[in-house]
């Protein structure tokens, strides 16, 4: 009974004579079936994937703080508006700015106030809070909510650039959106467009101009019409007083024209009794209508003079009125 040989195998190659690979094998005193050979082993390596740079060099490692006192998130992560926003920008910021990051030899952070490198890390914290998120960051373009409503970043600013007269800020900000006053507004329009500010400077200082013109010469005028005004008004008073004495004169000379007969004056003194023309009384009237008649026999004078009739008897009252007017007695 024969006893398998037992092999012993050793794994890996040598590279010898020109990198062939030599198996070591322990051979056996007796003969062993022919063995299939094994293929070499090949050497992989595994690579690993990189994210694409879409940043050039330079702007890729400028982390340099933005030198505008009005910066925005954009300009603290070199930003543009159209760009998608990327988190590698922001953990490199951490890195630097961290307080728990010991980078005082750092180029950013030598000579930096402890308080001043918090505050950078905040303002860090908060810009990715706003650009991460797109919901917040659509307001901040649209309104420029959640930047610099927030009172812990910029308290000390706001507080520096108060007027202390009046309480209002003196720090003048580019954004659009922080227009919320006509006083906001008339600041933004001078700083973006100084030619049209001076064009209205010249043009409102001509109105004035004309105004001021326009005044003097309403005041001469004025002037001028007061000034005559006294010798139009005795113009009119003597015009009045000339028609008023012509008329007077008119009536007086046709008053003695119809007085120099004794039947005008007759005439003229029962009209002034009775201007209706028919007397006083009932006997008057026929008098009244012979003075007047334009074709009468006689003078005036005469039918004055001439007595008048005697009134006619009433009838006798029959016997049963009397008793009637007794009864009533």
């Amino acid at each position: 009974m024969f006893k398998k040989p037992s092999l012993l195998c050793c794994g890996g190659s040598l590279h010898l004579f020109g990198q062939w690979p030599v198996a070591s094998a322990l051979q056996p005193t007796s003969i062993s079936p022919p063995q299939r050979k094994q293929p070499p082993l090949r050497q992989c390596s595994r690579g690993f994937a990189h994210a694409h740079d879409s940043h050039p060099f330079g702007l890729e490692h400028d982390m340099s703080w933005p030198s505008s006192p009005t910066f925005t998130p954009y300009d603290i992560f070199k930003l543009s508006k159209a760009e998608p926003y990327s988190k590698r920008r922001y953990y490199d910021l951490v890195k630097v700015y961290h307080p728990d990051r010991n980078s005082n030899d750092h180029p950013l952070c030598k000579n930096l106030p402890e308080s001043m490198r918090l505050h950078r890390y905040r303002l860090i914290v908060a810009a990715h809070e706003i650009l991460s998120d797109p919901v917040k960051r659509e307001a901040y373009d649209r309104y420029g909510f959640g930047w610099h409503q927030r009172s812990e970043l910029f308290a000390e600013n706001m507080a520096k650039n108060l007027d202390v007269r009046y309480g209002r800020s003196t720090d003048i900000d580019d954004s659009i959106y922080r227009n919320a006053t006509w006083e906001d507004w008339e600041r933004w329009y001078r700083r973006n467009d100084q030619n049209q500010s001076q064009a209205s400077t010249v043009s409102h200082g001509t109105f004035a101009s004309f105004l001021v013109l326009l005044m003097l010469f309403g005041g001469l005028g004025r002037a001028v019409s007061i000034g005559s005004f006294p010798g139009s008004v005795e113009e009119r008073v003597r015009e009045v007083d000339e028609k008023c004495v012509k008329f007077l004169h008119g009536r007086r000379q046709q008053t003695i024209a119809q007085m120099n007969s004794l039947d005008a004056r007759l005439q003229s003194f029962l009209i002034r009794r009775d201007p209706s023309g028919y007397g006083l009384k009932e006997e008057e009237q026929e008098t009244y209508q012979k003075v007047f008649s334009p074709h009468k026999s006689s003078s005036a004078l005469e039918v004055i003079d001439k007595p008048l009739p005697l009134p006619l008897p009433s009838p006798p009252l029959s016997q049963a009125a009397v008793e009637i007017k007794v009864a009533d007695s």
